[in-house]
């Protein structure tokens, strides 16, 4: 596939993410001015809850019954989180909407349970598939977000005083209730008409991440707005891509890149937009913290090569792909020959599977598809070579763990060792650090 047929693979799902963003970002700012993290979580899996109970009656997720059972939840949760605002004085907001979220994953766990395909259900619901979006279905957003967007412009003064206020005491409690009521449910119709193609994890995303790096960024609910809505969108497309050139699940991958875009951002806040002292001072702990999660990585790594040699040793073997110091080092003339053979037929073996891969995907999508013995004839090719590259392997793994009997004591133990005293030193180094700033504050 061309660049230019990506590119328009891949352009409705970006337009129905950009519809999202922009939306659930929105939201996502009011809900932390708001302090209550989570409410968009327990909305999303209400919304699930609803989709799923629709499912389990026969109806499709995607239909107005899925859909309005599924808003139908979400009102629901929409009016017990509009409450939390009066029962703040007596516990937490966050421990209700908790409370919220893990009583609808059960229910929702218990519905599934006598629903066929309940499992498939259950991860659609989760990771979505927004790859899958149409032209109409976008539209639908498009005019539903712009409506409720609207409405919130009109009815911005009390939604965002209200979204700031940390004493409502102070106000009608009815009137605070109601307009609270109105939030939650507008919001409630949003996370609902996005679960079924989003899915609840990627909501999340959408809704909580831009907002957290918007407000790292600024204090003001526009500018924190805007850079929501630029990070969003250009996470999006990045994920977006990563998944279709990765062969990834779009879900997942914009998750996680998400999450990568958020710890980016913190990086960049903490080493950048800092008084320089501070910036010193965070450069400092970084190398220190990184240089300490190394060492305790090499260390656990060098005592699992000790204890158990020929299991998985995943660090070790990055080391060998990198420094080309491979097992056959350690091997005597014979069964190095022997693996290294098996290393080059694995190699052939695998590029013959990669050649008969290729020649069906480019029969199947850029011309007449193969005839049916052909397809039997390119299969039964395709299984004999795996099977030989499946025997190579087997060598290789038998002979690898002869090899790291024997690097478990020439480089598990060293590196262990040199592992640990650097531990203890770093350690010692914290500890007069903690040992001097006590001084400080007592004599302060």
């Amino acid at each position: 596939m061309t660049a230019a047929d990506a590119l328009t693979f891949l352009l409705m799902p970006f337009a129905a993410c950009v519809a999202f963003v922009l939306i659930h970002a929105y939201f996502g700012v009011q809900v932390l001015r708001r302090n209550v993290i989570f409410a968009d979580l327990a909305l999303a899996q209400l919304s699930a809850l609803g989709a799923t109970v629709a499912f389990a009656l026969g109806y499709a997720p995607t239909s107005a019954a899925g859909f309005g059972y599924a808003f139908l939840f979400t009102a629901i949760g929409a009016a017990l989180l509009a409450l939390t605002r009066g029962l703040g004085a007596f516990v937490s907001k966050e421990a209700l909407v908790g409370i919220l979220y893990v009583v609808a994953a059960a229910v929702t766990v218990l519905v599934i349970d006598r629903s066929p395909q309940g499992a498939e259900h259950v991860k659609k619901m989760l990771s979505g598939n927004i790859l899958t979006v149409s032209g109409a279905e976008l539209a639908k957003f498009v005019a539903l977000y712009a409506a409720i967007g609207a409405f919130h412009w009109l009815a911005r003064s009390p939604l965002i005083s209200l979204a700031g206020d940390r004493n409502p005491a102070s106000r009608a409690l009815p009137t605070v209730l109601l307009w609270d009521f109105v939030f939650f449910v507008s919001f409630g119709l949003v996370v609902a008409s996005s679960v079924t193609t989003a899915g609840v994890l990627l909501v999340f995303s959408f809704l909580i991440v831009p907002a957290v790096i918007g407000s790292i960024f600024a204090n003001n609910i526009g500018p924190t707005l805007v850079i929501a809505w630029l990070v969003g969108i250009a996470t999006s497309a990045v994920g977006l891509v990563a998944s279709f050139w990765l062969d990834l699940p779009t879900g997942a991958t914009l998750v996680a890149t998400f999450a990568l875009a958020l710890v980016l951002a913190g990086l960049v806040k903490a080493l950048l937009f800092v008084p320089r002292e501070q910036r010193r001072r965070t450069r400092r702990a970084a190398m220190q913290i990184g240089a300490a999660l190394l060492l305790a990585i090499t260390l656990g790594s060098s005592l699992w090569l000790i204890i158990n040699p020929h299991a998985d040793q995943p660090l070790l073997a990055a080391f060998e792909q990198v420094t080309g110091l491979g097992p056959a080092r350690f091997l005597n003339a014979s069964n190095r020959a022997v693996y290294e053979n098996a290393s080059r037929d694995t190699v052939r073996f695998e590029t013959q599977i990669e050649a008969l891969n290729a020649r069906e995907r480019a029969a199947r999508y850029e011309g007449a598809p193969l005839p049916d013995d052909e397809v039997r004839r390119v299969g039964s090719y395709q299984q004999t070579f795996d099977e030989m590259a499946q025997g190579e392997r087997f060598v290789q793994q038998v002979l690898r763990g002869k090899a790291r009997e024997r690097e478990r004591w020439l480089i598990g133990a060293p590196a262990g060792l040199l592992a640990l005293a650097g531990l203890v030193l770093l350690g010692a180094s914290w500890w007069r650090a903690y040992c001097k700033s006590s001084r400080t504050a007592r004599s302060a």
